[in-house]
């Protein structure tokens, strides 16, 4: 498949990026009413990425009236630029209400780690999500591959090159593990 390198941030903004290419059969659902496109890579452990593509200037609506769907196993070409996204996130606060205050101050015990009298300033959690052709690392779960399973001789053919959304979800716990808005991957 040839490369389409221009990413559409918005209706006057391209930006050329590095696409990559699979493909083989996903779970793929196109939803006419919620101007939609939403497909399921599954990775090899209990964990699968769900992309959700919103037709041309369908964002909006689609984060405010998004439910997953029944998808179907469809045969795939799957074109998407390499993404890499982070959010850090402040845990002072969330630790104090849960009642892990004394370690906020001077009176807290470290005697096991150090002899200095010392108490926690910061907790912060960073997530970084790094999608490329080697599969997907996060911060909470790294996986290996998205395997291509199988080819038939007209595929359908999905190129994401538009802003969009991703989750990964894990199948045991039935857990978001992580949510994001890819709307420039060549920013970081």
């Amino acid at each position: 498949m040839p490369a389409l390198p221009d990413f559409n941030v918005d209706e006057n903004k391209k930006v050329s990026v590095d696409m990559m290419y699979r493909q083989g059969f996903y779970d793929f659902y196109e939803d006419k009413e919620n101007f939609t496109t939403v497909i399921r890579l599954p990775y090899k452990c209990d964990a699968s990425m769900f992309i959700i593509l919103p037709d041309e200037g369908k964002m909006k609506d689609v984060e405010d009236s998004f439910y997953i769907k029944y998808l179907k196993d469809w045969s795939l070409e799957l074109g998407m630029p390499k993404f890499k996204i982070s959010g850090s996130y402040n845990l002072n606060g969330i630790l104090k209400e849960m009642g892990v205050d004394h370690a906020f101050d001077g009176n807290a015990d470290f005697s096991g780690m150090t002899t200095s009298k010392v108490a926690v300033s910061e907790v912060e959690h960073k997530a970084i999500l790094n999608v490329d052709e080697k599969g997907t690392e996060a911060s909470a779960a790294t996986t290996i591959e998205i395997v291509d399973m199988s080819t038939l001789d007209q595929p359908k053919t999905v190129i994401i090159n538009r802003p969009f959304m991703v989750f990964i979800t894990d199948h045991t716990t039935r857990s978001l593990l992580f949510i994001g808005k890819i709307t420039d991957p060549t920013a970081n």
